[in-house]
């Protein structure tokens, strides 16, 4: 199969200039990649890598009615969007100090969360086995996507993008944390199936469901978008849009997964 690199998650907020300040300033993350002109914006744990790169979007009228508009509703919010790092209890620490509303959510300490400005609420998550232990983000782990049937969601990215499966053991009570990635070090694509009793507030599991069949925010890139997306369509993957050259200079499509779920495939050209 053609290269295929998961590259970009998506965020969406109300003044992207003040998003690059918070996230760099605050956060921490370096600037991977932009381009003013198009209001992109790429950043990552580190300056490169092969995990993805945070890529914060300020929704303007030009993109048509339907988009602004669905764009405008999804800021603010649980993200699903994690990130890594070798201390969460140094690292929250440090974050509080900043001013940055930050929460741990489990009794270990390896699990947490941050909020930005416009509410987006992103999570921090440490490996169980550490062995240098230091503050700060160290990778953009894993974006989770809401799914109907998790097992099925999976399957797809295994067998039509050859996505390894990694298991993590879950607390006691819960099942196991399942990720799929395309080498070691990239970012995972976690597919969750709510259930009412995940969620302490009922409204956030409704708020779970309803994401189902939308946007993803991510994005995958390729060096050859007209043959992969041959090859994935001969694997019964379904596009949303087939691959078009666009005004900023690169090559997209769009594709669904099983419930409909969309992503991006992009084609940059020097």
């Amino acid at each position: 199969m053609a290269k295929l690199q998961l590259t970009d998650v998506e965020i969406y907020v109300k003044d992207l200039k003040a998003a690059r300040a918070f996230y760099t300033q605050k956060i921490g993350l370096k600037v991977r990649s932009s381009m003013p002109k198009w209001g992109y914006l790429a950043l990552g744990a580190t300056k490169g890598g092969e995990d993805a790169a945070l890529t914060p979007w300020q929704p303007v009228p030009e993109w048509g009615p339907e988009m602004y508009e669905s764009r405008l509703k999804m800021i603010g919010g649980v993200t699903g969007i994690g990130f890594l790092t070798s201390d969460l209890k140094r690292t929250v620490a440090a974050l509080k100090k900043k001013g940055v509303k930050t929460a741990v959510d489990r009794d270990e300490g390896t699990f947490g969360r941050f909020t930005d400005p416009n509410g987006n609420v992103l999570f921090l998550a440490q490996p169980a086995k550490t062995k240098v232990h230091r503050a700060g983000l160290s990778a953009l782990a894993f974006v989770t996507v809401a799914s109907r049937d998790a097992k099925k969601s999976g399957e797809f990215f295994r067998k039509a993008f050859g996505m390894r499966q990694q298991r993590e053991r879950g607390e006691e009570g819960e099942e196991d944390f399942v990720s799929y990635q395309l080498s070691p070090k990239s970012t995972a694509i976690t597919p969750f199936t709510p259930t009412k009793e995940m969620y302490d507030n009922p409204a956030d599991y409704d708020s779970d469901m309803a994401h189902i069949g939308e946007e993803t925010g991510i994005g995958f890139t390729t060096p050859d978008i007209y043959r992969l997306q041959e090859q994935l369509m001969a694997k019964g993957v379904r596009f949303k849009e087939k691959a078009e050259a666009q005004d900023w200079g690169g090559i997209r499509a769009r594709f669904f997964d099983p419930d409909d779920n969309v992503y991006t495939l992009v084609e940059y050209k020097a």
